[in-house]
């Protein structure tokens, strides 16, 4: 791979990347596809619940799925939130499966994929660029050029920005995740269920969760906004100590009871309202570096997908006719997701950073009554807020037209069922 010139090295074998080197190599594009980890199981950190629609969307196969779900509990500090369901609406994917999956796509194409080698510098030419790698094992360094880099490193952007650039405002997040192994029985409580916590007693500014995996396999953890990246090791501890929380007090276990398979975590950075830079110098960027994870939480993984797929004509236009407006591919995503994520930035900040539990609660039970849980889905993983807003508004104009005295009791009983 040394001695070889790329059309396209995609740095990175997240879900972002990946998705990138399968689409250019199934389009004839000479990809090269490098992850820093010698395996994609270590730095497993996702807790990859999704619904069912990307599944299809993407053209992922049953043998990346962890566990389905159907289920859905928000466990605010006092009261539980449930909404069940009859058929799945959802998938919890097993994350190192996916990306390796991605990547075994790309090679099927004709794409190469290089394992183990951590990204140091690019340098660019007038013909292309050079992006030069060492080999975590041996420590070699050594050059691979392009005509383009694609930046799929995520919240570090190592790529798009060497060490002393400066980089867009950023909004910094972390999180710790345990794959435990459990009981059947308390497997079986939760294996079609995904649970949310919010409030005080669960969380600390940000939400923790519990998603089922394979048999006898669950994934807890907890994630923390903070305000600063130095504020970091404190967050870490935070939500260490509030992962090890839930599996004592609410799975009520005891350290024999389960088993410890793995332990991972992750730093985001997110840019508010998505003012990164999506293309600079010969590299683009996918994913996380262009801060496609949602502020309130939810399907991350899809969105990272869709931002590689939004980003692939544009690359392909490049390396076959040596221009390409990337200016075209920043708009597009923006003016396909900005407002939503701008909501959502709204509504994060208040949720986990100004709401009392007293607040939570009371929302969270009025969300309750007034939705069922494909609005729930819609909102929290499609980040669609208008059928839960025009149902809240509903309920609403239906109990002051109740107080007023304006609907009979056969109506008013009729219409608050509906």
């Amino acid at each position: 791979m040394k001695n070889k010139a790329y059309d396209v090295v995609v740095i990175g074998g997240g879900p972002a990347g990946g998705q990138c080197a399968r689409e250019l190599s199934q389009k004839g594009i000479k990809v090269l596809l490098v992850e820093r980890y010698k395996s994609f199981e270590e730095n497993n950190f996702s807790s990859a619940g999704m619904t069912l629609d990307p599944l299809t969307e993407f053209n992922l196969p049953e043998s990346v799925v962890g566990s389905f779900w159907k289920n859905f509990v928000i466990q605010c500090t006092k009261d539980e939130y449930r909404w069940d369901a009859q058929e799945n609406k959802g998938a919890v994917l097993d994350f190192g499966r996916l990306r390796q999956f991605l990547a075994d796509e790309s090679v099927k194409f004709g794409g190469e994929v290089l394992m183990g080698c951590r990204y140091v510098k690019k340098t660019i030419e007038k013909d292309g660029i050079i992006a030069t790698f060492k080999n975590s094992e041996t420590e070699e360094i050594f050059d691979v050029k392009a005509k383009l880099l694609v930046d799929a490193t995520g919240p570090l952007r190592k790529v798009m920005f060497d060490s002393k650039d400066e980089q867009p405002k950023m909004v910094f997040g972390s999180g710790i995740e345990y794959l435990i192994e459990v009981p059947q029985k308390i497997y079986d409580k939760y294996s079609e269920t995904l649970v949310f916590f919010l409030g005080d007693k669960w969380a600390n500014r940000g939400y923790s969760w519990i998603f089922p995996m394979e048999n006898r396999i669950l994934k807890v953890g907890s994630g923390k906004v903070h305000i600063e990246a130095k504020d970091e090791e404190k967050t870490n501890k935070t939500t260490k100590l509030l992962t090890e929380k839930i599996i004592a007090e609410y799975l009520d276990l005891s350290e024999s009871d389960y088993r410890i398979v793995d332990v991972h975590g992750g730093t985001l950075k997110y840019s508010p309202s998505i003012k990164d830079t999506f293309y600079k110098d010969r590299v683009i960027a996918v994913g996380d570096a262009v801060s496609t994870v949602n502020p309130l939480g939810g399907e991350g993984i899809r969105y990272a997908l869709r931002c590689a797929s939004y980003a692939v004509p544009y690359i392909e236009d490049f390396i076959k006719n040596g221009v390409a407006d990337f200016e075209q591919y920043r708009k597009k995503w923006r003016k396909s997701h900005l407002l939503k994520w701008q909501i959502s930035e709204l509504s994060s900040r208040r949720i986990y950073g100004i709401y009392t539990d007293a607040q939570i609660e009371n929302r969270m039970k009025y969300y309750h009554q007034v939705t069922k849980l494909d609005g729930v889905i819609d909102a929290l993983f499609n980040f669609k807020f208008n059928k839960l807003l025009i149902r809240v508004f509903q309920v609403y104009q239906l109990k002051i037209k109740d107080k007023l005295g304006l609907l009979d009791k056969e109506k008013r009983k009729f219409k608050m069922n509906k």
